[in-house]
């Protein structure tokens, strides 16, 4: 393809699956700022509530990629062993944007005076340990079980000296549950992407201990996925809807646009929320409790660039993830084919050539 051809999409209208999350920004910017008609594309979006809801839908075809946890394509066979589709990804969106908060009562019992990860992990290993045997266990949530938030919550737990599978119990919620379960004291804490935390702490029901860029910097967070079979029915509408997204995240390292933004996510045709809790992670602002000043957190969200390499889905990333899940969980052999770094390149190939 040179720089005269023009792209002719196969599937010029498209439908994208998305979860109520502060990091969907690039699909909703691509939308909205014309980064999809750019590249002759007319994409709906579609807001989903759960990442087992959203993953089978895409694979059943009711939608033609996701924004998707960066862990899902490479361990699709571990969550659905019988399943003949594969899923691709060649666009790491983001990296980084979740964080670990505990209930009030459970931060209150730990006798912590200021959220901090190695002193609140370190409370909560001495407070499983004089727990009364015999008394109801420990809860914390994650939002899916092969997700980046699973892989965080059990490496600060273990880095704490908890065993995430002896000593307390990890279940599976949706993102948009957890608060509400935090409120109703169903669960003790969890781990889960903006801006549910920042919500909690600003309604006074929990505390943020530690946001998991602290934990394990620029770990991949989301990708754009879709069926291998997709794309390969579709390798012209890929490509134009990856430098659609690509270009949607380099306006996105603007931090003046991002304070733009916050209101266009916040629509109810969106996200649905306040804006004042999406601006803060946003803006690289940590407000860890209510009534506490809030503190810088650098790189909260870690959107794609064309001159970073944040956003190229290579062997070395993949790898890092299943090295991860492969401590509670055997990986199927291959299974880091999933991320396509000669997609990525193709995608910087032509944007370069479009210039």
């Amino acid at each position: 393809m040179t720089a005269a051809t023009p792209l002719k999409p196969e599937k010029p209208r498209l439908k994208l699956l998305y979860l109520r999350l502060t990091d969907s920004a690039p699909l909703i910017v691509a939308r909205e700022m014309g980064f999809f008609s750019r590249f002759g594309l007319d994409v709906a979006l579609q807001r989903e509530t759960s990442w087992a809801t959203l993953r089978d839908r895409l694979i059943g075809g009711a939608a033609d990629a996701a924004a998707m946890l960066a862990p899902m394509p490479l361990t699709l066979k571990q969550a659905l062993p019988h399943c003949e589709e594969k899923l691709l990804t060649g666009l790491i969106l983001s990296c980084n944007g979740n964080a670990i908060t505990l209930s009030r009562k459970m931060h209150g019992k730990l006798g912590l005076a200021a959220a901090d990860s190695g002193a609140a992990g370190s409370a909560l290993a001495a407070y499983l340990q004089r727990r009364t045997p015999g008394t109801a266990p420990l809860k914390l949530a994650t939002v899916y079980p092969f997700s980046s938030h699973t892989l965080q919550l059990r490496h600060w737990l273990r880095g704490a000296g908890i065993d995430p599978d002896r000593d307390l119990q990890i279940q599976v919620l949706p993102p948009e549950q957890m608060v509400a379960r935090l409120e109703r004291g169903e669960i003790d804490g969890y781990c889960v992407g903006e801006p549910w935390n920042t919500i909690a702490a600003q309604r006074g029901l929990g505390t943020i201990v530690t946001t998991c860029n602290a934990l394990l910097p620029a770990m991949p967070e989301k990708v754009l996925a879709a069926t291998e079979s997709w794309h390969q029915r579709n390798p012209l509408t890929h490509l134009a809807l990856r430098a659609a997204l690509l270009q949607a995240c380099d306006w996105l390292a603007d931090r003046a646009q991002r304070r733009d933004v916050a209101a266009i996510l916040a629509r109810g045709e969106y996200l649905d929320l306040d804006a004042e809790s999406l601006t803060p992670s946003l803006n690289d602002q940590l407000q860890a409790r209510s009534g506490q000043p809030p503190s810088a957190n650098p790189d909260w969200h870690l959107f794609a660039h064309t001159d970073s390499d944040c956003g190229r889905p290579d062997a070395d990333k993949a790898q890092q993830l299943l090295g991860l899940c492969e401590r509670f969980s055997p990986i199927s052999a291959g299974a880091e084919k999933a991320f396509r770094a000669d997609l990525y390149q193709q995608t910087l190939d032509f944007l370069q050539r479009r210039k």
